[in-house]
């Protein structure tokens, strides 16, 4: 048996979209994960990225000898940046920054639970036709617990010889 991970981040991106369409049910193929070459923004786009992930606990080990397992856990930070644009980006961004650590976010979500907002800012740009286009950026920071499952062998006997002159 090869090592398994419990959470992907690919399954944190499907509910954190997931939350997302609780909020938008309206808003279909614009919740998109970023990063994506060669494919317009749709309009009034909601970009999800992973910024970056850091370790909030030194992992702990957990034995299985009835199946030969260990099941290594940890508690991991995520921070995710979401960019809201077009018209309805405010509006979009404002309702997830109120709906994040309340009770519809804790609810919502089963594979990580939400932190804090550490940001929330307006940063309009320019785009491709040289006009000005709305956009608001949230830094949100979401927890979740992976474990890696690993086969380990155990012993269910250990036999010591003992020289009755010389020690163990």
């Amino acid at each position: 048996m090869a090592a398994v991970l419990s959470i992907e981040q690919r399954e944190l991106y499907k509910e954190i979209r997931s939350f997302l369409l609780g909020l938008f049910p309206d808003a279909g193929q614009q919740i998109i994960i970023g990063m994506q070459n060669n494919n317009p923004l749709p309009a009034n786009a909601v970009v999800m990225q992973v910024l970056f992930t850091s370790n909030l606990d030194e992992t702990s080990i957990y034995h299985d000898p009835d199946e030969d397992l260990a099941h290594a856990q940890n508690s991991v930070e995520v921070r995710l940046q979401l960019d809201f644009y077009g018209a309805l980006a405010e509006k979009r961004s404002r309702i997830v920054y109120n709906t994040w650590k309340s009770h519809y976010g804790f609810n919502a979500m089963e594979l990580c639970k939400p932190l804090y907002v550490q940001s929330h800012t307006r940063h309009p740009y320019i785009n491709d036709s040289n006009q000005y286009e709305d956009r608001w950026i949230m830094d949100l920071a979401l927890q979740y617990n992976p474990v890696v499952t690993y086969p380990q062998d155990y012993a269910d006997e250990a036999q010591l010889n003992i020289n009755p002159v010389t020690g163990p």
